[in-house]
């Protein structure tokens, strides 16, 4: 596991500072609750292995340690000393990264009450990409009010017994150790970013840096045919709001369709985008079509009760050969905690896909890029693990009846296997790639194209989301626009002719509700040729 790697660098002498640049949001919260994962899987193997270990030392006389009882109280012990390592404020800093805007702003707020409940403290928040001081320009002097009203909520929620930093957002991202190091040396409490009297605003709810002389897209113009949608990307490029505008076009497009949008990232955030209250149960959306239901998937759930199923079927086996009582339902559930990671996403995206028959298309908004791929990968290995179970019910069939754990696993994989058939089926089920027009997210997009070519899912088009595309007279648009053209034309390399690309005008705010993100969807454009980029 990667936390134990963490721990070794740590703790060994060739490092005196392990600098970790973790996942997004959700998936950094179970990596540092990882240690009690370690522990329940040290326990699990220690249980398996102590009917083994009574016998050998009561009939073979042998009481010395055997390899696998050194290597579960290794597991243990690591998982001991890395708890103590990241409770430990004196060793262990964690420092949180957040952007000045309200989905950033609610996201920060989860994430420091799970480190709190894991005993763990966040000493310093930093706010990157803080626009500064400029010229005047409808979108900027926008963007700059709702940056410092989110900033004051970072300060007003999060700054007590905590350091907050601001970093200025540059033109072009930080690269190499030169940049970097200014990087560094320009991280400070950031009031010299806000030394300036903001410029009064008019109150146009959105301020979109919109080019009216390009060539407008339907934004479900690629995918109006899929029945089962992705949308993928690199942490903070906007794939939530993009797959959000994308199925309110498509429910208000065919009122007969019923469209799912369902979140998989386990840092929710439709909620958040569309300003209503979400959560596992599908619902509505107010002011928007009624054919639009959205569901914020709870895994952990899903997974929970397939579990129960599967420990009550082991607990059927165990009556049968005379075991019962506590001992046995606490060793099935030991056996449940072997499974692969990331089998509660399985299970929970199963949930929905076999359900699929209630809706005409489901719209998936994933976690970021690593961590959706996990997901789409996850099929193969859950698969096998069911087919390893089933296995070995078979080698010992003429001692134990399989029964109901044998039909729950037989489920199991044929509902996994209809899985894997539905992501291969090119015309049906697709993955829209959100992306942004700096060098980073490009990079990440090029080696996420390459890894969905291998997993054979078709991509028919590349959302390259919050373009300055009308930049003005304003001096700091003009420079970030061609800043953008450049990396627009290396992303056009990419892709070539494996898919489409579609731009989104950057907007102030972000769209956030119904209303906003119809209005927003509707200025999506066409990516220009090359020959005719400005």
């Amino acid at each position: 596991m990667g936390i134990i790697e963490i721990d070794r660098l740590a703790a060994g002498a060739v490092y005196d500072v392990v600098v970790v640049d973790t996942a997004p949001t959700g998936h950094t919260l179970r990596l540092l609750s990882a240690p009690d994962t370690v522990a329940v899987v040290a326990d699990a193997l220690g249980a398996l292995q102590r009917e083994h270990r009574l016998i050998r030392e009561q009939l073979a006389r042998v009481g010395r340690p055997e390899a696998a009882d050194r290597l579960i109280a290794m597991l243990a012990a690591q998982a001991r000393d890395i708890g103590g390592r990241l409770r430990d404020r004196a060793r262990t800093r964690c420092v949180w990264v957040t952007l000045p805007e309200d989905l950033s702003v609610l996201e920060t707020g989860d994430a420091i009450a799970g480190l709190a409940r894991a005993g763990i403290a966040v000493s310093e928040i930093i706010v990157n990409r803080v626009l500064p001081d400029g010229d005047p320009c409808p979108v900027c002097d926008r963007r700059r009010v709702d940056e410092r009203h989110a900033i004051a909520a970072i300060r007003r929620r999060f700054a007590r017994g905590r350091i907050i930093r601001l970093v200025p957002a540059a033109i072009r991202e930080p690269r190499g150790v030169r940049g970097l190091a200014s990087l560094g040396r320009g991280m400070a409490d950031g009031s010299w970013l806000m030394a300036g009297r903001l410029r009064p605003i008019d109150h146009q709810p959105l301020a979109i840096s919109h080019e009216p002389s390009a060539m407008a897209v339907d934004a479900t113009i690629f995918f109006a045919e899929a029945s089962l949608l992705f949308f993928g990307g690199k942490g903070g490029v906007g794939k939530t709001t993009v797959a959000a505008a994308v199925a309110l076009r498509l429910a208000r497009a065919d009122r007969k369709r019923r469209v799912l949008l369902l979140s998989t990232d386990p840092a929710h955030s439709l909620g958040d985008v569309f300003r209503v209250q979400a959560g596992d149960t599908a619902r509505t959306i107010p002011g928007a079509p009624p054919n639009l239901i959205v569901r914020e998937l709870d895994a952990a759930r899903a997974f929970a009760e397939r579990r129960a199923r599967l420990e009550e079927a082991l607990g059927e086996i165990a009556s049968t050969v005379g075991f019962g009582g506590a001992g046995m339902a606490s060793g099935a559930s030991e056996l449940m905690n072997l499974a692969p990671p990331g089998i509660d996403e399985l299970f929970g995206v199963l949930a929905v896909v076999e359900a699929r028959a209630a809706f005409d298309i489901i719209v998936v908004d994933t976690a970021p890029t690593g961590h959706a791929l996990r997901l789409l990968e996850m099929p193969e290995a859950a698969r096998e693990w069911t087919q390893v179970l089933l296995r070995v019910l078979l080698k010992y069939r003429s001692l134990v009846r399989p029964g109901q754990l044998a039909a729950e696993l037989v489920e199991i994989s044929k509902s996994i296997r209809g899985l894997i058939t539905l992501l291969r089926d090119a015309s049906g089920t697709m993955f829209v790639v959100v992306t942004r027009a700096a060098e980073l997210p490009r990079l990440e997009t090029k080696r996420l194209l390459s890894r969905l070519e291998r997993l054979h899912l078709s991509v028919p088009a590349v959302v390259v989301n919050a373009r300055t595309l009308g930049a003005g007279r304003c001096p700091r648009c003009q420079a970030v626009a061609a800043a953008e053209r450049r990396e627009l034309a290396a992303l056009r390399r990419v892709c070539g002719r494996r898919c489409a690309i579609t731009q989104t005008p950057l907007s102030a705010p972000p769209p956030r509700g119904v209303k906003a993100l119809d209005a927003w969807a509707g200025m999506w454009v066409k990516a220009r040729t090359q020959n005719s980029e400005p």
